[in-house]
């Protein structure tokens, strides 16, 4: 069983409806603390990567997501089934004819936190053996989708990491820059994720939730 000591939580900006949107849309199904629910990323409709989560926190104001070392994902494999050599060239990685195999998740604890609407989530990591803090990442993506079996979102390539010490840098920039000479964005798609990431600059240097240090999270046996 998972519990959770998240001590903060993100505010968000209420607006007023015209109409009671409750009348014309179902209700959102929030998941509950504990059940088990899929974050899969998708480019060009078709799923890259699937990983089982423990919902920690569903809700209006913010969803957290606990993946635990070791539990089964998918990810694309080479068509021989390999994994995709790490340091191929994007390009390259891009033209090849892949399938999606079978993995595990390694090394870390992986806490995802997103907000509905937002176009990145906010991923913590800890050291599988010691729970040492290793830092945040900052996942441009489309905004989240709420699916029958979870969550499903589009990655952006370009990210963000912090350090523990709040030092932050682009991560994946050259990878960008490719994505961008072979046509998988356009000029204009690729400043709009740039521009989302700069917009979690200032909240990552304010020391700002979630990047206060107003996490916790520990797994409960029995």
């Amino acid at each position: 069983m998972l519990g959770s000591s998240l001590a903060a939580n993100p505010t968000s900006q209420g607006v007023t409806c015209p109409v009671n949107i409750s009348s014309i849309t179902p209700p959102i199904r929030y998941w509950k603390p504990g059940e088990q629910a899929l974050i899969r990323h998708r480019r060009r409709d078709r799923v890259r990567h699937a990983w089982p989560v423990t919902v920690v926190h569903d809700g209006p104001d913010y969803t957290a997501l606990y993946l635990r070392p070791g539990t089964p994902v998918k990810r694309p494999v080479m068509p021989d089934g390999l994994p995709v050599p790490r340091g191929m060239p994007y390009a390259e990685a891009a033209r090849m004819p892949h399938k999606i195999g079978n993995d595990r998740w390694r090394w870390n604890h992986m806490l995802t936190l997103f907000c509905e609407g937002d176009p990145f989530s906010v991923g913590l990591f800890w050291e599988e053996a010691d729970w040492a803090f290793r830092g945040w990442y900052v996942n441009l993506q489309d905004p989240v989708k709420r699916v029958p079996t979870g969550f499903d979102t589009a990655d952006h390539v370009l990210d963000l990491q912090v350090a523990p010490d709040m030092t932050w840098s682009w991560k994946d920039e050259h990878e960008m820059a490719e994505a961008i000479r072979i046509g998988r964005f356009s000029q204009a798609g690729a400043r709009a994720i740039r521009s989302a990431g700069e917009r979690v600059i200032p909240v990552i240097e304010a020391r700002q939730w979630p990047f206060d240090g107003s996490y916790g999270i520990r797994v409960i046996n029995g």
